[in-house]
């Protein structure tokens, strides 16, 4: 029997020597039961969440096992193919149509068998539900982090984090402390109140991001093609310049059909809001002025008209922004 390795570590926390260590042991396995490992068919996806179904080196193994280019499949454990177990089932009759012998070294699991496919249904509930305990306590420990006055998500531009408490390096060389508070950065917030400055005085985003452009005005992670239009107005509407920060505003969410993840609204009385006037980096004058100033243009443009969408009564675009007298009439 010529057989196929697939391997898999999840995250960049994770030893880079996990593959190495998986592959060995499907070698041995493979060896003591007579199974032919193909050195040009072993697979392997680095820093890959087994809850994302498209993965490079997964895919290159579902096209060779389509074409049969070997006729079994090892892995070292059944969760290393996937933790989503509706995929995962997907996985598992892609197999079996195509011939091929799903085999988990460390499960004992070999779709050889008669009933194993009823132990890897076992197997899927069990590989998700361990992500699902993963993530409720990652938002448990986040939560404390919060509630202690630490920062765990991103903080934007106009701020960063310095290390709180007991600080020291761990064996790759990252830097761990007790938390992570934010603290302001004195050149980014003079250019957020420019912003707000220019905006306030009835200058276009466009012409707001065109002059930081051309003052070669450098953004928070070096974006292609500098700053824009998306995200001049995501700082202009964002509550954190007054010192306002919001956390546990959404969660994720996965598409059961694409299996894409998107972000969804949690109910407000689940979020969590710090107000820290200490690094506020707008004064509420300037911060109610600009948001009426989004009110007085709400409306101009119209919309592109998509299924499901009822327009408001909105000013065209030509009527807003007239080239000629009777620009907008007809």
């Amino acid at each position: 029997m010529r057989a196929a390795v697939y391997a898999r570590f999840s995250s960049e926390n994770q030893r880079e020597q996990s593959i190495e260590d998986q592959i060995r042991v499907c070698k041995q396995f493979a060896e003591r039961d007579g199974i032919s490992v193909l050195e040009n068919h072993i697979y392997f996806d680095e820093a890959q969440s087994g809850a994302i179904r498209v993965r490079p080196g997964l895919e290159a193994l579902k096209r060779a096992a389509e074409d049969k280019q070997f006729d079994a499949v090892l892995v070292d454990d059944s969760s290393r193919l996937s933790r989503d177990n509706q995929y995962f089932n997907t996985l598992l009759c892609l197999f079996q149509y195509w011939g091929i012998a799903l085999i988990s070294v460390s499960d004992g699991l070999d779709m050889r068998e008669e009933h194993a496919k009823v132990a890897y249904q076992f197997r899927g509930i069990i590989n998700e539900l361990y992500l699902t305990d993963l993530k409720k306590k990652t938002h448990r420990g986040q939560m404390g982090q919060v509630l202690r006055g630490y920062s765990v998500g991103g903080h934007g531009y106009g701020f960063t984090t310095v290390p709180d408490g007991e600080s020291k390096y761990d064996g790759k060389g990252r830097l761990r402390a007790d938390g992570f508070k934010i603290a302001m950065v004195p050149d980014e917030a003079r250019i957020i109140r420019r912003i707000f400055r220019d905006f306030i005085a009835g200058n276009a985003i466009t012409k707001i991001a065109k002059d930081l452009n051309d003052e070669h005005v450098p953004t928070k992670v070096r974006l292609r093609g500098g700053w824009n239009l998306s995200t001049v107005a995501r700082i202009l509407k964002d509550e954190k310049y007054i010192g306002r920060f919001v956390w546990n505003r959404t969660t994720s969410v996965k598409d059961p059909l694409t299996g894409k993840i998107k972000k969804v609204a949690r109910p407000k009385e689940e979020w969590v809001v710090q107000e820290r006037s200490d690094i506020r980096i707008v004064s509420e004058e300037e911060w109610n002025a600009a948001q009426a100033r989004w009110r007085e243009i709400e409306g101009v443009f119209e919309r592109r008209k998509k299924r499901g969408f009822h327009p408001d009564q909105r000013k065209s675009y030509v009527e807003s922004h007239p080239t000629h007298l009777l620009s907008g009439a007809l």
